[in-house]
């Protein structure tokens, strides 16, 4: 320990000063007392001025300072695929028996060279992992997650080993994130590459939400190995009654083909619907011939009802991208003068779950399909300069008023508001897209209302407002201002094109949709669970004033679709008005549940909902061990690729890389005396003893 100084600003002169000050008080003190002992009164005197001594060097706050070189050893990462594919017999691979081998013959444990942290893969990636607990029961295989944990770490190790068949069933393919990766990683693949003739129902592309009343189309990807020349009959299938069959022949030994089907949907709520493909004799594994999914049917299409007043690029574009839409129901009006229209009146008593407002009509007009837009949701886009306060339903539709001549504007997103859900649009440069048409000069109209878009002229970013949406209770509106996107809708630039789809989509979407009040929401994480994995159900939670309530109790009762298991639990409070609900592992089958909310006495809501537990699980659609995955994540990361049964050089390779070199690290050590209790005893033992020994001469 070295001294490196005072924490004070005094100079060293006064210190010493005040040092000899010090014990020329204490020698004061005692010069008089001559009918004492003269070695008695200089103990007297010394013990008085070292206390005092010891206390102001205390008060001045000294510091020693010193610093160790210490070898840290490195650490190493190992992720540890614990999935259902991992535990397959296949091959010359004997599942968990196997990947155990491979773990006593890699020993990791017994490095002494480093330090090793094991994390287990599965959906997520799990740290704190024993290879004890291996078991082979994680549902999906998602490798992303590890590399990206990985890259968050690599500050910390000094290589990381992924163990995995490099299977993916879930999440982004891992091989490009490597790149980014300063530290080796290095890959061991398990389980088995040999081909085996099996047919699985690999994929099922289909849109998880659909209406009543409409075709819904459902379409599964049937794969399969060794079959050449072989037909099987694939089937669409609901409470076991086959509802589609279609015939599929296969060419080769190794293909995939689309089974397609047009479902009519009838009833609204959640159905459970399975995809069967025939098995054929001498199959691997008739497990993965079936996969389940379901659809929340919805009631009902969104009817629509769209006025155009004046006949512009703008109302065929609106109007093609509504249609496109199956779950749209579009009823279009084409104004020609007085009182006549293109197309049929709707009847007075149809109702419309939109009404949008191309234009206005040149003179003041009434029309009784507008006479209702009280309870309504609007959408009003404007075409051109007419006085609109003519039109009798201009004060419902009208959120902007403009003025000003019109000229060539741009959109920039309101950045005070740029967390609307309309604004969930795709990534774009606005300052190339190709301008509209609007006045200059605009103003928020309705109070309430909440600019989305301001409008750009000659370059400058103004604060006038040219898209607004207002939601009153259970009503929503929108105005647009602007116009000419019709040149946007047909733009050779697809990002330019993509983002005014997707701008007018949400704008279609929110204005319709009924604003969710509910003090309650709750939702499964998913709509079909595994029976190898535990359900998980969220809830958010707000009270009468719209607040976050993080003081009540959600009960929830759970009940299979035939009666058999109903069970009652009580959500986990999650903080800010989250809750969560982690239920145990459940069979097969179509479960509702019941969700009450309360706050003390008071009940807050109370909502319903269902979820599937399926006994399929994506795992044993492919079965193949994907080396080329696994090389390449080696590769990228500058590490190296094993097979489970050929690991001998795997040490070596390590040592080469020189993973297993130590670091030299600088340990700084600060030694504070005021922060010691020795010397305060020092200090209360030299006073003590002063005190005893003027007792001890009867001292005053």
């Amino acid at each position: 320990m070295d001294f490196q100084g005072f924490q004070n600003v005094l100079p060293p002169t006064l210190i010493v000063v005040i040092i000899i000050g010090l014990i020329g008080l204490s020698w004061a003190s005692y010069r008089k007392f001559d009918s004492i002992p003269t070695l008695s009164r200089w103990l007297l005197i010394s013990f008085r001025s070292t206390a005092f001594i010891i206390i102001l060097l205390l008060l001045l706050n000294p510091y020693f300072y010193s610093e160790n070189e210490i070898e840290i050893k490195p650490r190493i990462a190992v992720f540890l695929d614990n999935s259902e594919s991992i535990s397959i017999n296949k091959g010359a691979y004997s599942g968990l028996e196997s990947y155990n081998q491979l773990l006593d013959d890699l020993n990791l444990d017994n490095i002494s060279e480093a330090d090793v942290e094991y994390f287990s893969i599965g959906e997520v990636v799990s740290e704190n992992f024993s290879p004890d607990s291996l078991n082979g029961i994680e549902v999906l295989t998602n490798l992303s997650n590890p590399i990206s944990s990985i890259l968050e770490m690599e500050d910390d190790v000094q290589a990381a080993v992924l163990i995995s068949d490099g299977i993916i069933t879930f999440g982004r393919n891992p091989i490009v994130n490597a790149y980014n990766s300063s530290i080796p990683i290095y890959t061991i693949s398990v389980g088995d590459t040999t081909s085996v003739k099996d047919i699985s129902i690999s994929n099922i592309l289909t849109n998880n939400t659909g209406y009543t009343n409409t075709n819904h189309l459902i379409e599964a990807e049937v794969t399969q190995t060794g079959y050449e020349n072989n037909t099987i009959s694939v089937s669409l299938v609901s409470n076991d009654e086959v509802l589609q069959q279609q015939d599929m022949t296969f060419e080769t030994n190794d293909q995939v083909k689309k089974a397609r089907f047009e479902l009519e949907l009838n009833e609204s709520g959640l159905k459970q619907y399975e995809i069967i493909a025939q098995p054929i004799p001498d199959e691997w594994s008739e497990e993965n011939n079936s996969q389940i999914f379901s659809i929340d049917v919805l009631d009902d299409r969104v009817k629509i009802l769209h006025v155009a007043f004046e006949i512009h690029p703008d109302v065929k574009a609106l109007r093609t991208l509504i249609q496109q839409d199956k779950n749209n129901e579009l009823t279009p009006l084409t104004w020609v003068g007085g009182n006549r229209f293109i197309e049929d009146l709707p009847s007075e008593e149809e109702e419309f779950n939109l009404i949008v407002v191309h234009g206005v009509p040149n003179s003041a007009r009434s029309f009784s399909f507008l006479n209702d837009l009280d309870n309504t949701p609007t959408i009003f886009l404007e075409l051109s300069n007419q006085t609109k306060s003519q039109f009798s339903a201009s004060n419902q539709l009208q959120l902007i008023r403009s003025n000003g001549q019109t000229a060539s504007i741009e959109i920039r997103v309101n950045e005070n508001n740029d967390y609307h859900p309309v604004l969930e649009l795709p990534e774009v440069d606005l300052t190339d897209v190709s301008p509209l048409r609007s006045p200059v000069r605009s103003v928020i109209d309705a109070p309430q209302s909440t600019p989305l878009f301001n409008l750009v002229y000659n370059g400058i970013v103004t604060e006038f407002p040219v898209i607004s949406v207002l939601e009153i209770g259970n009503i929503r509106r929108s105005h647009i201002l602007a116009r000419g996107w019709y040149k946007l809708f047909q733009s050779n630039n697809p990002t330019h094109k993509e983002y005014t789809e997707s701008l007018f989509t949400n704008i279609v979407a929110w204005t319709s949709s009924d604003p969710d009040d509910r003090m309650l929401q709750i939702f499964p994480t998913k709509q079909v669970f595994s029976t190898a994995e535990n359900p998980v159900i969220d809830a958010n939670l707000r009270n009468e004033r719209g607040e976050q309530e993080s003081s009540g109790i959600i009960e929830v009762n759970i009940t299979s679709a035939d009666g058999t298991n109903n069970r009652n639990f009580n959500m986990d409070n999650i903080g800010n008005g989250n809750y969560r609900l982690n239920l145990p592992r459940l069979s097969e089958g179509l479960y509702e549940y019941s969700a009450t909310a309360r706050k003390g006495n008071r009940e807050l809501d109370t909502q319903i909902g269902e979820f599937l537990i399926s006994n399929a699980s994506s795992e044993l659609a492919n079965t193949t061990r994907n080396d080329e995955l696994m090389r390449a994540i080696a590769q990228n990361s500058n590490g190296a690729h094993f097979v489970y049964n050929q690991v001998s050089a795997f040490r070596d390779s390590l040592q080469q890389a020189n993973v297993f070199q130590s670091k030299t690290d600088i340990v700084e050590n600060y030694l504070f005396p005021v922060r010691s209790v020795f010397w305060f005893a020092l200090v209360l033992l030299l006073l003590g003893s002063e005190w005893f020994l003027r007792k001890y001469y009867s001292l005053p």
